[in-house]
């Protein structure tokens, strides 16, 4: 695997910013990703975040049309303002640390409450608002593993997104205290308004989680929203995931992939779906994409994913950690490839790509096609 520059945790955020490769589609250096450090309790880290990126998250929510035409008037009606309670009350019962992060992110954008916690129910009202019988073009993800012992064990990510995200996304390191000792360090990609957890990020436990959205044709109102438990996994351990993923039952659906550093190396996948969960351990070579390969669940179509998984299966297997950047920068099929440029008809551009060499206790982060660019490379223990 190409290398670039080595760095502990401390100097990432200078060095990230210099990282932006150039991008086929847009023929230009995408615009750095931002890396910004927050210390505190659950509030305080929330209102840094949002005081720190408050033009990013204003940014990200003026320009989503769904969120402003469909979302804020649908909860002014009874039915609306029915469902937000119902989530509200469900976050408010099993994570109020997280509901204290939007809080904080709220009053440091000057936005209201209401809104920034709405904001955090999009997956689940884009599945209610706008149920669709044929395709749900929404940006995604690809994932690539490779678990041959601990002698080769690492995943790779390709961070999908609308082309908003590209200038309003950033990456959280965060070290939280909580009142009672608790702490919690994660490092992650971002998406601007939401709780962090839904990308992909490593913690202090030694694990490290990529995220794939799903899409199931049903919902479950009275459940959590996916946004509280990606936030949850996030600062968790693996035993402590598979609990939450048991007991925390999920409005509507995600892949979890969790990787062990510390410890047993391991990958497993995690389908969730509001009718529960599936673990599949990875051995060997694996790979994920937007829709469930595990599960029996009655999803919306994703034609992106459905050419991504032919793509990947015409490919020859990865051996090692650069095999895995090449099939994630991939760009044989035209319609819908595997590193993603926003080409119609395709819609979502890769944002980021992290590829996590756990043998090696190492992050390589890419602003740009993984194929052909130079990475950061982050220590992975050295969180903090």
């Amino acid at each position: 695997m190409p290398v670039g520059c080595v760095l502990k945790a401390s100097l990432i955020y200078t060095l990230v910013l210099c990282s932006a490769a150039a991008s086929e589609q847009w023929g230009e250096s995408l615009p750095p990703v931002p890396v910004w450090s927050v210390q505190g309790n659950h509030y305080n880290i929330g209102l840094q975040i949002g005081s720190t990126f408050r033009s990013r998250i204003l940014s990200a929510m003026k320009n989503n049309t769904f969120f402003n035409d469909r979302m804020l008037p649908y909860n002014q009606t009874t039915e609306g303002s029915s469902l937000y309670s119902a989530y509200f009350d469900t976050a408010s019962k099993r994570y109020p640390q997280y509901m204290d992060e939007l809080r904080g992110m709220a009053d440091g954008t000057q936005m209201k409450f209401s809104e920034v916690f709405l904001w955090n129910l999009k997956y689940e009202w884009k599945l209610l608002l706008e149920p669709r019988s044929g395709t749900l073009p929404t940006p995604s993800c690809t994932d690539i593993f490779l678990a041959n012992g601990e002698s080769m064990m690492v995943m790779g990510h390709n961070e999908d997104g609308d082309t908003i995200d590209i200038t309003t996304g950033y990456i959280i390191e965060a070290q939280i205290m909580e009142e009672s000792g608790r702490t919690e360090e994660f490092y992650a990609f971002c998406y601007a308004g939401d709780l962090c957890g839904k990308a992909f990020g490593y913690n202090g436990k030694g694990v490290v989680t990529t995220v794939n959205a799903l899409f199931p044709k049903h919902v479950n109102t009275s459940a959590m929203a996916r946004n509280f438990i990606n936030r949850a996994t996030l600062t968790s351990s693996y035993e402590e995931i598979q609990k939450i993923l048991q007991e925390v039952p999920c409005s509507s659906g995600f892949s979890l992939n969790v990787g062990t550093f510390k410890g047993d190396m391991t990958i497993s996948n995690f389908e969730v779906a509001p009718s529960g969960v599936v673990e599949t351990k990875v051995k060997g070579y694996g790979y994920h994409f937007n829709m469930y390969l595990h599960s029996d669940v009655p999803q919306y179509e994703d034609p992106s994913s459905e050419h991504r998984l032919a793509r990947v299966r015409e490919l020859p297997p990865p051996t090692d950690a650069r095999d895995i950047t090449t099939i994630l920068g991939d760009t044989e099929d035209k319609k819908y490839p595997i590193y993603r440029t926003a080409t119609p008809p395709d819609t979502a551009v890769t944002l980021a790509t992290g590829v996590f060499d756990m043998s090696g206790k190492l992050l390589n982060l890419y602003r740009g096609n993984p194929a052909h660019t130079e990475p950061v490379v982050i220590p992975l223990p050295n969180l903090i």
